[in-house]
This record gives structure tokens, sequence and C-alpha cells, in this order.
């Protein structure tokens, strides 16, 4: 096991009937005046809506509303939010939503903690020098943005999309109840399950020179939330199913799955299918299953990383260790199992061609450098989109 520093400063609250425990944790901080930032309709058809302005009024605490937050979350919603967090007095910022949700919120803090514009900070023009603090409140499972320093955000003018990291911000409470999930629609469950597989599979494949205990631990996280999956739309509503779902999802990008490894992990799938988002609107599930189980055939057709493929395919996939070619069977059966989600392996399936591979390959070159196990060049895109096809 390699040394390892690990920092998770979130205090998640997890379980039914948790959403009032937002209003004293804000006020245990001192805050008197929030941004409630929210997605589309289902924050308000649901109810929650309504619930959280009661709840906010009886404690006085006063509240503006941004609502319209989309998939790929857009650079122009967050800044409208800025401007609005501004003019509010906003205190804290409350992520009402998911992971795209939680994205624009950390920017949004940023951004009006700083001085400085979004895109600045995004690009590194500027420095994230404090931000507000951020609650949040989970409606859909898949990003771990509710637990992370990360966000992802696409700037529509010039079709990119780029990630900020920064300790400043980790939400302070994240409430995490997995049965307000139980309206998102089927589809949206599986993307965002497929994402968690994806966060633990980029740290568990880049190595394979952790302790054991650390190697099963990534191991189980895959299993649970495969068995899972496997059991929609039968137990969409099943409270144990969807709770066990959710954790994973929560864990599986907190920084959990790589310590104790020589590597933090491979996230050129992330990094590749940011281009696929950012040119095609693609929910991100949808790219990750599209690139992952290709640039698994990439690596191991260069003779990288075949024991830790092989123990994948045996430990989590079921593949018989005297397989003829354990590690390329994984990868099949991870392609099947894709495709029992509904959701694609191959570019040609949504109508993406060779003739669009250059496009795809600049956009996605534009956050290099990424790449652990094969650091990635225009040429190694090229070649994984290539693979894709």
């Amino acid at each position: 096991m390699h040394n390892f520093t690990y920092h998770s400063p979130t205090k998640v609250i997890f379980g039914q009937g948790s959403v009032p425990k937002i209003v004293p944790e804000l006020q245990k901080a001192g805050i008197s005046r929030v941004l409630l930032l929210t997605g589309g309709k289902s924050v308000f058809a649901s109810g929650l809506y309504d619930t959280l302005i009661k709840l906010f009024q009886e404690a006085r605490i006063s509240c503006e509303t941004i609502s319209g937050v989309q998939p790929n979350p857009r650079l122009s919603k967050a800044r409208e939010a800025v401007d609005a967090a501004r003019k509010s007095q906003a205190q804290a910022i409350i992520a009402t939503g998911g992971g795209s949700v939680f994205d624009s919120a950390k920017v949004i803090a940023a951004s009006v903690g700083s001085g400085h514009d979004i895109w600045d900070l995004i690009t590194r023009k500027q420095k994230v020098t404090d931000a507000l603090p951020i609650f949040g409140i989970l409606t859909l499972s898949g990003t771990s943005s509710e637990i992370n320093d990360t966000s992802v955000i696409n700037n529509e003018e010039t079709n990119d999309k780029m990630p900020i990291a920064n300790p400043l911000l980790y939400p302070k409470v994240s409430i995490v109840d997995p049965s307000l999930q139980y309206t998102v629609p089927l589809q949206q469950v599986r993307y965002g399950g497929f994402d968690t597989i994806v966060h633990v599979l980029e740290s568990y494949l880049a190595t394979n020179d952790t302790a054991e205990v650390l190697a099963e631990h990534a191991e189980s996280y895959l299993r649970r939330v495969m068995a899972c999956l496997s059991t929609l739309p039968e137990k969409l509503t099943d409270y144990n199913t969807r709770a066990e779902l959710t954790f994973c999802a929560t864990y599986a990008f907190s920084g959990w799955c790589w310590v104790g490894r020589s590597k933090r992990g491979d996230f050129s799938s992330h990094r590749i299918g940011h281009a696929l988002s950012a040119l095609y609107d693609m929910p991100h599930g949808v790219t990750l299953g599209l690139l992952l189980p290709n640039w698994m055939e990439y690596v191991l057709e260069k003779g990288l990383n075949r024991d830790i493929f092989t123990r994948f395919a045996v430990k989590v996939m079921n593949v018989p260790e005297n397989a003829a070619d354990p590690a390329r069977e994984g990868i099949e059966a991870l392609r099947a199992f894709i495709h029992s989600l509904e959701m694609p392996t191959r570019l040609c399936e949504v109508g993406i061609t060779a003739k669009d591979i250059p496009a795809l390959t600049e956009n996605a070159a534009r956050t290099l450098p990424f790449g652990s196990v094969i650091p990635m060049d225009l040429e190694k895109i090229t070649a994984v989109f290539e693979k894709s096809l």
C-alpha cells in the first residue's frame, strides 16, 4: 500500500426524511440569506421546492431562486446565478438537484467569493481565493459532486467543457435522501449508475499496486452498482436498492477509490467524453459507455495493465480464470452490460462517423495533458475515437 492523504470535509446526512436537517446546518453556520439553485421541473413537480421554501420561511432564511440548470451545465446559467447571488447578498449557495446543479453551485460560489468571472477561474487566468459555502440536497446520483471539490462546466459559446477543482469548493453539507430519486426516469438513473462505475474503474484499472483490502473495496462497489442497476426497473422504488446505489455513487469519486495506489487514476474516458458532450450535448453517462470499453481495448493492445484487466474480468465480470483471454472477455462482458442498460458502446450507434473524429479530437485535446496509463496526445485521442466507431 502506498502512502496517501485522504481529506473529505463534506458532512453527508444520508437517509429518508433528511431534507429538514438542512435548516439547523444553515443556522449553525449563521446563514440567513441563500441562493437556491435548481435544475428543471422535477424539483417543483415533486413538491421539494415548496417544502424548502416553507422550511426557509419558518426559519426566517431569505431565499432567492435560480432554476433551469441543464445537464452538461452551461456557463451562461452559472453567470446568471452569480449576478443573482451578488444582488441578493447571498451568504451561501443551496444546490438542489443532481451533479449539474452541484457543479454549477461550485463555480458560482467561487466566482462570488473570489470576485472573478467563472471562465477566468476555470481557465486559470484568475485564482480561486475564496468561495461562498455550498450546501446541497441531492436529487440524482452519479457524479459524486455532492462530496468532492470538482466541477465541470460547458462554455456553449466556445464548445469547451472543462473542469476545475479546488479545496474551497467542497460542499459544507450534503443531504442525500435516496427516496428523493424515485421519480427520476429510469434511463437517467442508469446513466448516473454507469458514471459511478466509471469513476471506480478509472482508478482501479490504472494500477494493481495497492493493498488487497483496497482492491476488494473497489470491486465490491463495482459488483453492487451493477447488481442494483440490473434489478431496475422492477426495484426503481425499492429503498434498499436505491440506497445502495446512491451510497456507491456518492463515494465513488470522493477520493476513496484511489487511496493507497501509486496513481490517482486514469480519467481519459471522462476527458475524451467531454468532447462528445460539448459538441453533441450527449448525456455524460452515454459518452462513457461509448468510450470506456474501447479505451480498455486500446490499452490492452498496447500490452499494458493486463493483470488488473484480468482481475477485473474474473472478480467483477465473472469471467472464468481459465478462459482463453480473460482480460479481453472482461471487456466484452462490460460491453454487454452497457447494452443491457440500453446504452450504446459504438459511435456509429449514435450517428457519429469517421469524418467527425478530427473535430472531436481537437476539442478533447484542449484539456491536455491527461492520462496516466497512456499519456494522451492528438494521435492517441484519435486512435481511441477510431476504435470507438
